[in-house]
């Protein structure tokens, strides 16, 4: 009975041996991740959006800009997220490049305004989106 009970045992530990080589860590790779962070704007006879992109990560953006809201004084609307769904784009031209990235937004979408809400963002070619901080400038 001994026997067999080391044999058992034998058997059974070369089974977990054999099924554990098989097993690689590298079927389990994470993509790294693009890394984008929004620098503040400023105003010289246009505005002058930034981004930074810290890490391109593996799956390389299709687009990449700003995405910004804007608001009157007496405005009821109390979401200051820019968002895809909720927000207007500046887009960049230009592939994204590591480091900075800017752009001089000559448009008419703050006159008049109070305040706007602005953040950087990048959209993956698997469809994901990456967002950079939110930040705000106040007339």
């Amino acid at each position: 009975m001994q026997n067999y009970l080391r044999s058992t045992s034998s058997i059974f530990i070369l089974t977990l041996c054999l099924f554990l080589s098989g097993c690689s860590l590298q079927d389990h790779v994470v993509p790294e991740a693009l890394e984008i962070g929004t620098e503040t704007v400023t105003f010289n006879s246009g505005w002058d959006f930034k981004l930074r992109a810290d890490k391109l990560g593996d799956i390389p953006p299709t687009e990449h800009g700003i995405l910004y809201l804007a608001f009157f004084k007496a405005s009821n609307d109390t979401d200051y997220v820019p968002r895809i769904e909720h927000g207007s784009k500046i887009k960049f031209d230009g592939p994204l490049v590591l480091g900075a990235n800017s752009y001089k937004y000559t448009g008419n979408a703050f006159a008049g305004r109070s305040f706007f809400y602005y953040r950087a963002y990048a959209i993956k070619s698997d469809g994901s989106v990456v967002y950079g901080e939110i930040r705000n400038f106040t007339f």
